[in-house]
C-alpha cells in the first residue's frame, strides 16, 4: 500500500478537530463541484488543484501538509484534498504499482488498512531519548507532573479504532487523537497550544509505563527548578501567560466563559504546580471552578466573584514579580507538606471534627486535639481531590476511616498517646504513621481550665478587636476560633437570610450571633444543633470557622465541649459528624425533641433580624463601583458610555472626599479613554477587594 494510507486514518472527528465542521461542509461542496484534481503523484508527496490554489499532501501527515492560499495554518483546499483522496483510494491502489496488499472486490480498502495497523505498537517503537530532545525543561517538568497526576487518579480513558489511539483526558472536552504513521507531530487535539505538546507528551510516557515499556525522564527533573528565591525565566514566561489569559477572559466577557476556558485554567494550574509555584496553582484551581460554575450558570457564582478573584489573582502575580529572596519563597507556597517523626509521645484530649468542601472540588474531615503538656492543640486531615472516591464521605470516615490506625469516633471519645508522631513544619500532624494508645478517661476539669486560660476567647470585646487585626488576608478563614460561652439562647430561624441564629454571651454579657447557614451539607449541623440544645446539654466551648459573607464575617460552629448536666463529664460533640441518638439515648424522648423542633421551625422561633450599623464605606463606594466595573466586563465590551463617565466621576469625588485617593487616581486613568485598560479595572477591583476586607461588619453586639 502506498504511503498515502496515512489519510485514510483521518475521520471526520480528527478533521473537525484539526480544523472544523465549517471548512469540511465546504471542502466537500468543492469535490462535488469537481474542483478538485490530481496534478502529480510523487514517491512521498501528491500535489492537487482545488478551486485555484495548489495543495501538497505529505506522507508525514496532515500536519506537514502545505496550501499556497493565504489561510494561515488549515484551509478548505487542504481538508478538501484529504477528502479527495479518501474517496478515490480504490483507484489508486489498482493504478499504483507500489501497493503491498491486493485489495478484494468486496472489501473497502480503507477499513482494511486501518484493521491491520497496530497503533500502540508503533507509539511504543518511538526513540524516547530524541523525542525528549524536542522540548524544554518546563514543557517536560508539566508533562511529568501530568503523567504523575494521571497514575495517581486513574483518570485515562484509551481506546483504539480504525488507525487511531484516543485519549480521554479530564483536560480535556475532546479526545486527544495519535494517528498511525503520523507520528508524534501528528497528533490531533483542541488544546491551547503553549501546554499541547507538554501533554502530548505526558500521553506518550503515560502510554510506555502502562506497556511497561522504558521511559527515562531527564535525571535532573527534579534540580531543574532554579534558586527558590528568584524567579527562573520559564515561570515568568508562565506569569506572563497567566496575565494574558486574564486579559482574555475580559475580553471575551466574563457572562460568556464556557467549559473549554476552565480547562484551559486546568492546564495552567498544571504549569504552576510542575514549575514549584503550588500557591499559584491552587488559585487557578479555585479559579476553574469559577469558571465551570459560571459556565453553567450556577445560582452561586456571579461575574463580580470571578472579577473579585481574577484582580486577586493578578495582584498575586504582581507580588511574584517584584518579590525575591525569602519573601518570594514564602509566596510561591509549599508544594508538599513534609513531616518529620518525633521521638517524644503526644498526650492528646479530644476537641472535635470539621467536615469541609472547596470550591475545587476537594473535600474532607479536620480533626483537632489538645496536647495538655504542651499547652497547645493541633489538627490533622483526611482530604481527597475532586471526588476522586465515589464513597467519601462524612459517615464513611467518622466509622471506617484510618486515622492513626483507629476509627476518629474512637478518637473523639478518649484521651489517647499518640507515638511518634509526625509533624509538619507548621505543627501540623500526618494522618498515619504513628501508633495510638487509648485512655480510659477523656476531659478532666483541671485539663479544660487549663485549656480555657490558654486558647480561645472568652471576651467579646477582645474577639472583636482580633477579627478585624485579621481581616486582610485569608490566614483567618483557616484557623479554627475557640469560643468559650458563659450563656447562651436558644437558637433562631433568619428566613431572609436561610439560617440558623445562636446568639452567645461572654462573662459580661455582650452578644454574639453564631450562624449556620440552611444549605447542602450544612442541613445536619442545623438539626443537630437545635436538638442538642433542647436536650438541655450545657455547651462550654464552642469551634467556629469564619466565613465571609458580602460585608459580614460570619462565625459558624462546627463542634462543642460540653457537660451533660450542671456536674456532668466534659465532652465533645461535631456536628459534622455525631448522631442524633448521640444526643439522648431516650428515644421517647428524642422523638419528642423532633417534633418540637419541627413546630418551632414552623413558628415560635423565627428569627428577627439585627440591624446593624451600615458599612457607609461599602455602601457609597465599594460596592457601587464594582457594579459598574462588572457591568462593563460581563459583555467584554469595554467601552465607556455616559453614563459611566459621569458615575465614575461621581465616585472619584466621593473617594477624594474620603481620602481614598489611591483609588481616586485609577479611576481617573480608567476615565481617561473610551476603550477602558484593563489593567486599571484590575487594580480598581483589587483596591475595592482590600478596602472591603479591612471594614466587615462582625455578629458582635457590645455593651457600651
Amino acid at each position: 500500500m502506498s504511503w498515502y494510507k496515512v489519510y485514510l486514518n483521518y475521520d471526520q472527528d480528527a478533521l473537525a478537530m484539526y480544523a472544523n465542521i465549517g471548512l469540511i461542509r465546504r471542502a466537500r461542496k468543492d469535490i462535488e463541484a469537481n474542483k478538485i484534481t490530481l496534478i502529480e503523484q510523487q514517491h512521498e508527496a501528491m500535489t492537487f488543484a482545488v478551486d485555484g490554489q495548489n495543495v501538497t499532501l505529505s506522507s508525514q501527515g496532515i500536519h506537514n501538509a502545505s496550501c499556497d492560499c493565504p489561510a494561515h495554518g488549515h484551509c478548505k483546499h487542504i481538508i478538501g484534498a484529504v477528502l479527495w483522496l479518501q474517496a478515490n483510494t480504490d483507484r489508486l491502489a489498482l493504478e499504483s504499482q507500489s501497493a503491498i496488499d491486493v485489495i478484494s472486490n468486496d472489501q473497502q480498502p480503507s477499513q482494511q488498512v486501518r484493521a491491520t495497523v497496530d497503533v500502540i505498537s508503533e507509539i511504543l517503537s518511538l526513540d524516547v531519548k530524541k523525542l525528549l530532545k524536542n522540548f524544554g525543561k518546563a514543557d517536560i517538568r508539566l508533562a511529568y507532573q501530568l503523567v504523575f497526576d494521571w497514575q495517581e487518579q486513574n483518570s485515562i480513558s484509551i481506546q483504539q479504532q480504525d488507525g487511531q489511539l484516543r485519549f480521554s483526558i479530564a483536560e480535556s472536552s475532546t479526545p486527544i487523537i495519535y494517528m498511525a504513521g503520523a507520528g508524534f507531530n501528528g497528533m490531533i487535539s483542541e488544546l491551547p497550544a503553549k501546554q499541547k505538546k507538554a501533554v502530548h507528551l505526558a500521553l506518550i510516557a503515560y502510554l510506555f509505563q502502562q506497556h511497561q515499556q522504558a521511559w527515562a525522564w531527564p535525571e535532573d527533573l527534579a534540580n531543574t527548578q532554579n534558586d527558590i528565591g528568584r524567579l527562573s525565566s520559564d515561570e515568568m514566561a508562565l506569569l506572563e501567560q497567566i496575565e494574558s489569559y486574564i486579559h482574555a477572559l475580559i475580553h471575551h466577557g466574563l457572562f460568556h466563559v464556557t467549559h473549554s476556558q476552565a480547562k484551559q485554567i486546568q492546564l495552567l494550574n498544571m504549569s504552576a504546580r510542575s514549575q514549584g509555584l503550588p500557591r499559584l496553582a491552587a488559585m487557578l484551581r479555585h479559579l476553574c471552578k469559577l469558571v465551570e460554575l459560571m459556565a453553567d450558570r450556577h445560582f452561586s457564582v456571579d461575574e463580580q466573584d470571578i472579577l473579585l478573584f481574577l484582580a486577586q489573582l493578578s495582584g498575586y502575580i504582581n507580588m511574584l514579580l517584584n518579590h525575591q529572596g525569602q519573601q518570594l519563597s514564602v509566596l510561591r507556597g509549599q508544594l508538599k507538606r513534609n513531616y518529620q517523626t518525633e521521638k517524644q509521645t503526644l498526650d492528646l484530649l479530644p476537641l472535635g471534627g470539621n467536615w469541609w468542601q472547596s470550591r475545587t472540588g476537594s473535600l474532607g474531615a479536620t480533626f483537632y486535639f489538645w496536647d495538655k503538656k504542651q499547652q497547645q492543640y493541633y489538627e490533622t486531615t483526611i482530604a481527597r481531590t475532586n471526588r476522586s472516591e465515589s464513597n467519601f464521605n462524612q459517615h464513611s470516615i467518622w466509622d471506617t476511616a484510618s486515622l492513626w490506625q483507629m476509627m476518629p469516633s474512637a478518637l473523639m471519645t478518649h484521651a489517647f498517646t499518640l507515638d511518634h508522631p509526625r509533624l509538619s513544619v507548621e505543627g501540623k500532624l500526618a494522618s498515619s504513621g504513628s501508633k495510638v494508645t487509648l485512655q480510659k478517661t477523656s476531659w478532666q476539669h483541671q485539663d479544660y481550665e487549663q485549656f480555657k486560660a490558654k486558647v480561645g476567647f472568652n471576651n467579646w470585646s477582645e474577639l472583636s478587636h482580633y477579627l478585624q487585626k485579621n481581616t486582610v488576608d485569608n490566614t483567618l478563614l483557616n484557623e479554627v476560633i475557640f469560643i468559650h460561652i458563659t450563656n447562651f439562647e436558644q437558637p433562631k430561624f433568619d428566613e431572609v437570610a436561610q439560617s440558623l441564629i445562636w446568639c452567645v454571651e461572654d462573662n459580661q454579657q455582650n452578644q454574639l450571633l453564631l450562624r449556620i447557614f440552611w444549605y447542602g451539607q450544612q442541613q445536619k449541623r442545623l438539626d443537630l444543633l437545635h436538638i442538642f440544645l433542647k436536650a438541655g446539654n450545657r455547651p462550654l466551648t464552642v469551634l467556629v470557622k469564619c466565613i465571609r459573607n458580602d460585608n459580614c464575617l460570619d462565625l459558624e460552629p462546627f463542634a462543642l465541649l460540653y457537660k451533660p448536666s450542671l456536674d456532668g463529664d466534659i465532652n465533645t460533640f461535631s456536628l459534622d459528624f455525631n448522631n442524633i441518638e448521640q444526643v439522648q439515648k431516650d428515644k421517647s424522648i428524642l422523638s419528642k425533641l423532633l417534633a418540637r423542633f419541627k413546630l418551632s421551625a414552623a413558628s415560635n422561633t423565627k428569627f428577627k433580624p439585627t440591624h446593624y450599623m451600615q458599612n457607609t464605606l461599602s455602601t457609597m463606594i465599594i460596592q457601587p463601583l464594582l457594579n459598574l466595573l462588572q457591568s462593563l466586563t460581563c459583555s467584554g465590551r469595554l467601552e465607556l458610555a455616559t453614563y459611566h463617565k459621569s458615575r465614575l466621576i461621581q465616585l472619584k469625588n466621593d473617594c477624594n472626599t474620603l481620602g481614598l485617593t489611591t483609588l481616586s487616581e485609577v479611576l481617573d486613568k480608567i476615565g481617561q479613554n473610551q476603550q477602558v485598560n484593563i489593567d486599571h479595572i484590575l487594580q480598581a477591583v483589587y483596591l475595592c477587594n482590600l478596602i472591603s476586607r479591612s471594614h466587615y461588619e462582625l455578629p458582635i453586639k457590645l455593651n457600651v
